[in-house]
C-alpha cells in the first residue's frame, strides 16, 4: 500500500498519439492531478507540460510470445460488427511501409475465411514474456483504445495494480479486437449508448461501465465558451462537406458523391459554395484535385504545407467556426458530422443507395459498406428524420428545403448531440481518477 506522502502515479498506454491533440491536453490535465507515465511505441514529437516520463515499450525476444502473437493476428475473435473491423484494418495497413502492408494483408485475408476466432483474453497470459518495460512505479494503468501492445497489456494486468480502459471513440466498441473482457476494472465511455455497445459487441460486464464523456469533444466545449473565436471567418454562403475516408478507392468514390452534391447545390443555389474539408488523416490530398474543376467547389486547405497530421488549437477552433457558420454540413460518416450536431443548422448524412462504387458489395473498399458501418447506422443514419439523404434524386428538393427552412432539420441535431453532454477535460480526468485512485489503494 502506498505511503501517505506517495504521489499517485498513473501509467497510460496509448497508440496513434501524434495527431490526437485532445489526448495531449488530456494528459496535461491528468498530470496536474497526479504523476503520469505514458507508455507508447514511438517518441512524442511535441513535449507535454507536466508529464513525468514517456517510456517506449521494451520488447523481449520470446519465441512463444511471438508465435502466439502471429496466431492471434490470423485467428482473433472479431467483434459482432465484422465490417467495421476489416475496413479499419485495411485503413491502418495503408499507413505502414510496403513490406508490413503485404504481411498484414496476408494475415487479414486468412482471417476473413476462418469461421472461428480466439479471444484476446485467451492469448494474453501467453504474451507476458514478450515485454520488458519498466512498470514497478505505476499505481494504476489506463489503456486508451486502440490498445497497441498486447505483451505490455498482459504484464500490466499481471502486476496486481488496477487496469482500466478509456474507449476513445464512438466507433471503437464495434471494431476493435484487443479490448479484454477480463482483467479490466473499469471501462470509461462517452455515454450510456456506447456502454451498451461495449456490453453487446465486446461482451464486457455492464457493472464495469462508467460514462465520463468524450475527450474528442472537449475542444468543442471550449470553442462554444469562447465568444472571441466565434466571429464568422468565411464571408460567403457555403455548405460544408466533411470528408471521412482514408483509403484511396474509398476517397475516389467519396469524390464522386461530392460531385453529385455540388451539382445539386448548383441547381438550387448557384451562388452558394460547397466548401470541402479533406480527411485530415489522409497524407496525400492530391486525390481531391478533380474537385477543383467545379466552379462552386472550394477546398478547405486547412493544413499548412509540410505540417503533419497534428492540428493546432487555433486550427481546431477554425474548424468549428466553419461548421457553425455553414448553411448546412454534409458527410458520409465522420466525427465532424457528430460535432456539427451541437450547432443549430442542418446536418445531412448522405446515405444515397445509388452512389457509384468501384468494387463489389462485399469489398473492403465499397463506399456503401463504409456508409453503413455499425456506428453510422446506430448513431447517425436516423431515417425518421429528413436529414438522411437516401437517393441522389432527393438532393435537389432536400437542399432547397434546407436553405429555405433550416429549422425543420434541427430535431436531428438534438437527438444526436443529446446522447453525449459536452464535458471539459478537467471533468473527465477527475472522474477517471476518482475511480482509479481508491482502487489502487485498496
Amino acid at each position: 500500500m502506498p505511503s501517505d506522502n506517495h504521489r499517485f502515479t498513473l501509467g497510460i498506454s496509448v497508440e496513434h498519439f501524434d495527431f490526437r491533440v485532445d489526448l495531449h491536453r488530456f494528459i496535461e490535465t491528468l498530470s496536474a492531478q497526479c504523476d503520469v507515465v505514458v507508455f507508447t511505441d514511438r517518441p512524442f514529437a511535441q513535449p507535454i507540460r507536466g508529464l513525468k516520463e514517456v517510456r517506449l515499450y521494451r520488447n523481449r525476444r520470446n519465441l512463444l510470445a511471438g508465435l502466439v502473437s502471429r496466431l492471434f493476428l490470423m485467428t482473433r475473435r472479431l467483434p459482432k460488427s465484422r465490417n467495421n473491423f476489416f475496413m479499419t484494418e485495411a485503413f491502418s495497413l495503408g499507413l505502414l511501409p510496403p513490406a508490413r502492408q503485404r504481411r498484414g494483408m496476408f494475415y487479414l485475408a486468412i482471417r476473413r475465411f476462418i469461421p472461428w476466432g480466439i479471444s484476446v483474453d485467451a492469448v494474453l497470459p501467453w504474451l507476458r514474456g514478450g515485454d520488458a518495460t519498466e512498470i514497478g512505479d505505476i499505481d494504476a494503468f489506463l489503456h486508451i483504445t486502440r490498445i497497441g501492445s498486447l505483451p505490455f497489456l498482459s504484464r500490466a494486468q499481471n502486476s496486481g495494480r488496477p487496469n482500466a480502459a478509456y474507449i476513445y471513440s464512438w466507433d471503437h466498441p464495434c471494431k476493435h479486437t484487443t479490448i479484454p473482457r477480463r482483467g479490466i476494472s473499469a471501462y470509461f465511455t462517452w455515454n450510456k449508448a456506447l456502454s451498451e455497445d461495449m456490453v453487446a459487441l465486446q461482451g464486457v460486464s455492464p457493472e464495469l461501465q462508467y460514462e465520463v464523456g468524450a475527450t474528442q469533444l472537449a475542444f468543442l466545449k471550449e470553442y462554444l465558451e469562447t465568444p472571441g473565436a466565434r466571429k464568422r471567418m468565411v464571408t460567403t454562403d457555403y455548405v460544408y462537406f466533411a470528408c471521412g475516408t482514408g483509403i484511396l478507392n474509398l476517397v475516389q468514390q467519396e469524390v464522386g458523391a461530392i460531385l453529385r452534391l455540388a451539382a445539386a447545390l448548383r441547381e438550387v443555389s448557384p451562388q452558394t459554395v460547397l466548401l470541402v474539408r479533406p480527411y485530415p488523416n489522409l497524407s496525400d490530398w492530391s486525390v481531391y484535385e478533380p474537385l477543383k474543376q467545379e466552379k462552386n467547389i472550394q477546398i478547405d486547405w486547412f493544413r499548412q504545407e509540410g505540417q503533419g497530421r497534428q492540428l493546432t488549437s487555433a486550427q481546431i477552433f477554425e474548424k468549428y467556426n466553419k461548421i457553425e457558420h455553414a448553411r448546412a454540413v454534409a458527410h458520409l460518416g465522420t466525427t465532424l458530422g457528430w460535432e456539427a450536431c451541437y450547432f443549430d443548422h442542418p446536418v445531412l448524412f448522405l446515405a444515397m443507395a445509388d452512389l457509384p462504387t468501384k468494387s463489389g458489395s462485399g469489398s473492403l473498399t465499397n463506399l456503401d459498406q463504409f456508409i453503413h458501418q455499425y456506428h453510422n447506422d446506430r448513431y447517425m443514419i436516423l431515417e425518421q428524420y429528413p436529414n438522411v439523404v437516401k437517393t441522389t434524386g432527393d438532393l435537389v428538393p432536400l437542399l432547397r428545403s434546407v436553405l429555405d427552412h433550416p429549422d425543420d432539420f434541427t430535431a436531428y441535431n438534438r437527438e444526436v448531440a443529446g446522447a453525449t453532454p459536452l464535458r471539459s477535460l478537467d471533468e473527465i480526468a477527475s472522474d477517471i481518477l476518482a475511480e482509479l485512485k481508491p482502487a489502487a489503494v485498496a
